[in-house]
């Protein structure tokens, strides 16, 4: 089933470009994999956890596959404003957008990314579903996307210093990461039906999730072995387990962390200084208990929609390999 969403998933958003000959969309479509060049299989999670939930839900999934294009349009933006902003030369390992074509034809693209996927939106009117189940639609993709901008600000906010508590992070990391996942989730429970308190519960499910996914995702960029994993760091971003190793380091500790990141350029070496002053907090254990404890807080949300134990692992399952959650 999960392997027949994802290509209907796929199959939209080709369907989406397909009509359009300005170089523009070529751009979009090797985002996406869809040319020549750039053929690759490429993870539409936000999609295919959308039409899971509605599957899950019992409700027909194929009539939302437009809802379902204009997430994976959304995060596409998403994606190639970050690898702009973080100087990331590939994704997926292939040139990224701006590597090729330059950062401000990216900006086009990803921008352009943007207004199709409200576009794309409103083709839920054609598949037979009101007005006002579209609009509304339209209004969660639309507040996802500005949040995912918020929380943007915040990181990059956060780089030049020190002493982020946790509470920070955690906003930031929520509305970054979780924005997209949340509106999946809302979605889903709004083409399904679900009442206002469902949809509360669906939208804190995602927070959950996104918020294990960043810091799944900071893990990476410390103890990864690929060789973007860890550009993140060399930016200086606040890492969670950097974060978490502020509040229980000493003096002595803060000085070495201090003396990494208040330098002007972070070189590869600098890693391996950050993690012996790191790694003797227990920082990473510290932080494989905190995403074990979000994503156990999103099964119990799930419970309280009302989604039994085969069907939560079913739908957690498809999101933790979606979003490679450790």
């Amino acid at each position: 089933m999960q392997d027949r969403i994802r290509r209907e998933v796929l199959n939209e958003l080709r369907r989406t470009f397909e009509s359009r000959t300005l170089p523009l969309y070529g751009m979009m479509s090797y985002h996406f994999g869809f040319t020549e060049e750039s053929n690759t299989d490429y993870a539409v999670h936000h999609g295919v956890s959308f039409l899971t939930l509605i599957d899950i839900f019992e409700t027909t999934w194929e009539n939302a596959l437009p809802a379902a294009a204009a997430l994976e349009l959304v995060n596409g933006f998403c994606q190639i404003h970050d690898d702009i902003e973080s100087g990331q030369p590939q994704r997926d390992e292939r040139d990224a957008l701006w590597w090729i074509w330059g950062p401000a034809q990216a900006i086009n693209a990803g921008d352009g990314m943007h207004a199709l996927a409200r576009m794309t939106a409103l083709k839920m009117i054609g598949q037979g579903y009101s007005p006002e189940i579209t609009y509304e639609a339209i209004n969660i993709l639309d507040k996802a996307g500005l949040t995912a901008c918020e929380g943007r600000f915040r990181d990059l906010e956060m780089q030049e210093r020190l002493d982020v508590s946790p509470e920070s992070y955690n906003a930031m990391a929520t509305e970054r990461t979780g924005s997209l996942i949340s509106a999946s989730l809302v979605m889903a429970g709004l083409i399904a039906g679900k009442n206002e308190k469902d949809l509360e519960l669906l939208e804190g499910c995602g927070r959950d999730i996104g918020l294990a996914n960043h810091i799944s995702s900071d893990m990476e960029q410390l103890w990864g072995s690929t060789p973007e994993s860890n550009l993140e760091f060399l930016n200086k971003k606040k890492l969670f387990p950097v974060v978490m190793a502020m509040q229980s380091a000493g003096p002595s500790e803060k000085r070495q962390l201090g003396d990494v990141y208040f330098k002007r350029v972070l070189e590869k070496d600098d890693l391996n200084k950050v993690l012996n002053t790191i790694e003797s907090l227990g920082v990473k254990q510290m932080s494989l208990d905190r995403i074990k404890e979000l994503l156990n807080s999103a099964e119990q949300c799930f419970e309280r929609v009302g989604l039994d134990n085969e069907k939560v692992c079913r739908l957690m399952d498809v999101i933790r390999s979606g979003n490679r959650i450790i």
